[in-house]
């Protein structure tokens, strides 16, 4: 058995005070000829007057307060649906209550029932959709503020590294302005020392064949015995500033920059051993199997000789022990030149390596005081570094940093 279709009336009438909307139905005056249930609980709550039978334009026509401009708008809208120059008016404006801010949207639409034109006008609550809307933009207006201040910080740390940046240029123009007046001077001395080395020589040798003629020629004869010790105080400075040439030039041949080779250090040593004079009977060198290094053989072969001359010149009255040892550290080699003489004093440990300093006199060890200051200058010049303890048992023990073979760094030229 087929159901009859249901009333359409009763559900429309049922649907209509279902909407969640607040909706009237108005003719073509303005007056309310319907509502839905949820329009006159608003109604009721809030104390208005909009029942059917009102004059719902002229209720907003009559409006006050804060109230009026909107209400005049949507007034405005429904007479131009009615009379059919929009087919939509739409208008989204603030309704709060005492308790709460709220938000609603107006919608009029029209239809023609019985040849006349009928307007319906909903109100819609969108509270919910408003407050995220102002939410969502009152983080965008946060996050802009943000962008903005970040941006002025950017800006203000971008002009601040420019400063820094052309300042840095300025120093490096400077630096260079400065290495190049290094090198003129460096190259004066260079200039210097040659002179120094070869001219002043020449000089130096005749006052002390000089000197040693009229001592030969005349001693006991035509000079007293005063005249002979002058002679002979002259031939011993000779022999000192020709000494103090040498040194100066040995020093000065240290290169900045040496050219660097694998280098294997024991066979170096025993070269330099075996060359050591004068070597006392009762003396002992010996050097453990160190790692290869990466240095100027050259440079090193002076930087050991020099050592071990101070071994020989400040040794105690028992028999000389000299020990070369060293362990690889890292990227570098620490090597070890220990002796059993006289030592060294903790407090001079520094000042034994600036030129011409003395801790002996030079009647007791001779020299000039040049030898430690050129071990550090090689040592410094292949980028490690030199100090001096106390060794074990009495004796000094020269500390001393090389880069090994493998170095990162240890290319050479």
């Amino acid at each position: 058995m087929t159901p009859s279709p249901a009333p359409t009336g009763r559900f429309a009438i049922a649907a209509f005070d279902a909407l969640s909307a607040n909706v009237a139905i108005l003719d073509e005056t303005g007056r309310i000829l319907a509502v839905n249930r949820a329009w006159t609980d608003f109604a009721l709550a809030n104390g208005g007057g909009e029942d059917v039978g009102s004059n719902y334009l002229a209720l907003c026509d009559g409006t006050q307060g804060e109230d009026q401009s909107d209400a005049c708008r949507i007034a405005q809208g429904i007479r131009a649906v009615l009379a059919g120059e929009v087919a939509l008016f739409e208008l989204e404006y603030p309704c709060h209550s005492p308790t709460e801010a709220r938000f609603f949207q107006a919608r009029v639409t029209c239809f023609v029932q019985d040849g006349a034109r009928h307007a319906v006008v909903a109100h819609e609550n969108v509270t919910r959709r408003k407050q995220a809307e102002l939410e969502l933009r009152a983080l965008n207006a946060t996050l802009e503020a943000r962008v903005e201040q970040r941006t002025r910080e950017l800006v203000a740390h971008q002009a601040e590294l420019e400063v820094k940046n052309a300042e840095l240029h300025a120093s490096h123009l400077a630096l260079e302005a400065k290495n190049a007046e290094l090198e003129d001077r460096n190259r004066d001395l260079a200039q210097f020392v040659y002179v120094a080395s070869h001219d002043l020589q020449e000089p130096l040798r005749i006052l002390g064949a000089y000197a040693d003629t009229l001592r030969h020629r005349y001693q006991g004869r035509q000079l007293d015995e005063r005249a002979d010790r002058y002679l002979g105080h002259i031939n011993d400075q000779v022999v000192r500033a020709r000494q103090l040439v040498r040194d100066v030039l040995t020093l000065s041949n240290v290169k900045a920059q040496p050219s660097l080779a694998t280098l294997a250090l024991p066979e170096l040593w025993d070269e330099v051993v075996s060359q050591a004079r004068p070597w006392p009977s009762d003396a002992q060198a010996s050097c453990a199997d160190l790692p290869p290094v990466r240095a100027n053989a050259a440079q090193v072969r002076q930087l050991l000789t020099n050592l071990l001359g101070n071994a020989l010149k400040f040794r105690a009255a028992r028999p000389l022990r000299v020990r070369l040892k060293g362990d690889r550290e890292g990227d570098w080699v620490h090597c070890v030149l220990e002796d059993n003489g006289i030592g060294i004093a903790p407090k001079h440990a520094e000042q034994v390596f600036v030129m011409f300093q003395r801790l002996h006199s030079r009647a007791a060890s001779g020299g000039n005081g040049i030898g430690l200051a050129v071990c550090q200058r090689v040592v410094e010049r292949h980028g490690g570094r030199i100090w001096i303890e106390a060794a074990d048992g009495g004796g000094t023990a020269v500390h001393f940093t090389l880069p090994a073979a493998d170095h990162p760094a240890g290319t050479g030229t």
